[in-house]
């Protein structure tokens, strides 16, 4: 958590550095999610278990700094929903004598994330932007609930939900995309998300974001 404050303070001084005779604008903002994540896991050449997508959503605060007509900053800190959902084939045995029972279990992962993204805006006509830029985040929580158990009536050994402690909390990677503004104060964007970092030692994040900006 101490990194992502430093991260988040730096951002802001640089931006304020960099915004001394710039237009500062601040705005909230909020959206869906469809986040998974990647790469399947694979054990001898076999998938084992595939991930799957989820809606979420965020909310949070921005503040966009207005270098000139084409190019602006907007460093964001946002709250965000996000996570998988898993499924993959299980065969157990309950008991020597006992023919081996297979069914695909699924899962759903949730994790409550803060997210810094550093947003360089690049305007080629007066209200639509492309946007690309570095995002932090921070795992706050991580959930995983079994939404599909096919040997409870055999005394499944999965529990109903599970927490994880241990996991990766830190992420890092590279946002990229659109936006168009209706009014001074109104506008929406769409932006993909793709993790640069493994996380748990397998695993990257995946994200596409919808939402809506609307300036203070």
């Amino acid at each position: 958590m101490k990194r992502i404050i430093i991260i988040i303070a730096l951002s802001f001084l640089t931006a304020n550095l960099f915004g001394q005779n710039t237009t500062t604008e601040y705005g909230l903002k909020t959206g869906i999610n469809y986040s998974k994540y990647t790469p399947n896991i694979e054990f001898n050449g076999i998938e084992v278990v595939d991930f799957n997508g989820k809606f979420g959503f965020f909310v949070g605060g921005f503040v966009n700094f207005d270098f000139s007509d084409i190019l602006k900053l907007q460093p964001e800190l946002l709250f965000a929903l996000q996570g998988t959902n898993t499924s993959q084939e299980i065969e157990l045995r309950f008991s020597p004598d006992q023919e081996p029972v297979v069914g695909e279990l699924k899962s759903r992962v949730t994790e409550s994330t803060i997210s810094l993204p550093i947003m360089l805006q690049i305007y080629p006509t007066e209200k639509f932007y492309i946007e690309i830029g570095p995002q932090f985040g921070y795992i706050v929580n991580r959930k995983e609930k079994v939404t599909d158990d096919p040997f409870t009536e055999f005394g499944s050994p999965f529990g109903v939900s599970e927490d994880c402690p241990n996991c990766d909390k830190f992420d890092l990677g590279a946002s990229l995309g659109i936006g168009y503004n209706f009014t001074s104060l109104i506008g929406i964007s769409t932006r993909y998300y793709a993790g640069l970092i493994e996380r748990n030692n397998t695993i990257k994040s995946s994200v596409i974001n919808l939402g809506i900006n609307y300036k203070l």
